[in-house]
């Protein structure tokens, strides 16, 4: 059970995703007025993974790094797996001149030449380990 600190009278504890051994929680309280009620849960419960978005969004502005798209993403995670332009086409049913272009635009927005790099910059970013 976790206890409000300071004055508060009312609290509720929302945690937050984030790498094994570490803890990201978000507090909420009330000094006067009434308690946290189910509805104010589930709101949470609801709101949370935006929440968390927003979280990300801003520490990767602070960080500078660029904003990919959902396909992009896929395939500098694939790229940053190995795979050949060819063999991520493969995957995900494009064209490998698809996939080259995708290249092009991360390379682009992130300023940097290489897959490695590119990969270094945006996937620690990532809210999920697995963005397919």
């Amino acid at each position: 059970m976790f206890n409000c600190e300071g004055d508060a009278r009312h609290c509720m504890l929302i945690s937050m995703p984030t790498a094994p051994g570490r803890t990201r929680r978000l507090l909420l309280w009330r000094n006067n007025g009434r308690d946290f009620n189910e509805r104010d849960r589930l709101l949470m419960r609801v709101l949370r993974p935006h929440v968390y978005e927003v979280y990300l969004d801003s520490q990767r502005r602070l960080n500078k790094v660029p904003k990919l798209s959902k396909r992009e993403l896929e395939v500098l995670q694939l790229a940053a797996q190995g795979r050949s332009n060819a063999e991520i086409a493969h995957e995900l049913f494009v064209a490998v001149s698809t996939v080259r272009k995708h290249m092009e635009n991360i390379f682009d927005r992130t300023g940097v030449r290489s897959r490695a790099a590119a990969a270094a910059l945006v996937l620690p970013h990532l809210s999920v380990p697995d963005v397919r």
